[in-house]
């Protein structure tokens, strides 16, 4: 799950859409903000990663 871009350890990839992104900023394409390489639930974000998921999947909104 962990998925660092070589040599950058301030990227990661987005854990719903697979945007890349800073290690702990909002993805642009999905609205997700990321809270490191262990995107944990109950942060920031309203949605769980998996509900985050499916909403993108589904074309609704990332909260």
């Amino acid at each position: 799950m962990k998925e660092q871009l070589e040599g950058r350890d301030d990227k990661m990839k987005c854990p719903v859409c697979g945007n890349i992104v800073e290690t702990y900023d909002v993805c642009e394409v999905c609205n997700w903000e990321n809270t490191g390489f262990i995107n944990i639930d109950g942060g920031p974000n309203e949605m769980t990663l998996e509900e985050a998921k499916k909403a993108y999947r589904n074309g609704q909104p990332v909260r």
